[in-house]
């Protein structure tokens, strides 16, 4: 968040991996076709089934306190899709270890439930152009520097020696630009009429993005 908080990972998967290990390897001992093959596929079902419910329950959460305290929310329109690509030679295990992660901070449910709870509250949800360079971007000078691998969390601009978290830095730029937006949309709309509850970047007539 732009505040500098930070909601830590779950890791829900990392958290029962042994126990799922367990029960796979106790399915791959029994007949195929048996009955107690089928009562280990449902042992298993039923663990992923807690596990999806303990990071909904999380989420729901956290989606609330997001909701209730503030006016205007502001998310980055991520390629989730691609950026869980697979990938191949020298950084696949990395890769493979940051597609785990992804799939299981569900970064997809998180953003259902501000959809539907922003509209239910009388919130207006931002969502900011993916291609916008949040992280590279200071937000202090706006200068913008090379794109930067992932592993590099902090940092410090070259043009006005400000000292960056990575994540904050990219949170502050995220709410600027999503306050432009969202006063971009509103100052268009008939005297009377509220912002929406979901403003895309996207979807904006020359939104004149920052540079």
């Amino acid at each position: 968040m732009d505040s500098g908080e930070k909601l830590s990972h779950p890791r829900l998967l990392a958290k029962y991996q042994n126990q799922l290990a367990s029960l796979q390897r106790d399915l791959h001992r029994k007949e195929k076709g048996s009955k107690n093959r089928g009562k280990a596929r449902e042992r298993i079902a039923r663990l992923y089934a807690k596990i999806g419910d303990v990071r909904r329950d999380l989420l729901d959460q956290f989606t609330t306190r997001l909701v209730r305290e503030n006016q205007v929310l502001v998310v980055e329109d991520l390629p989730i899709i691609n950026l869980m690509r697979g990938a191949t030679g020298k950084g696949r295990r990395r890769k493979a270890g940051l597609n785990r992660s992804i799939t299981d901070a569900a970064w997809g449910e998180l953003l259902r439930q501000l959809q539907y709870k922003c509209a239910r509250y009388g919130r207006t949800l931002v969502v900011v152009d993916r291609f916008f360079p949040s992280t590279r971007r200071c937000s202090a000078c706006h200068s913008k520097r090379p794109k930067m691998d992932v592993s590099v969390r902090e940092w410090t601009c070259a043009e006005c020696g400000t000292a960056h978290d990575r994540d904050t830095n990219a949170a502050v730029n995220l709410r600027d630009e999503g306050m432009r937006l969202y006063w971009t949309a509103a100052s268009a709309l008939p005297p009377g009429r509220v912002a929406p509850s979901m403003i895309r970047a996207s979807e904006l007539v020359d939104p004149a993005p920052a540079a």
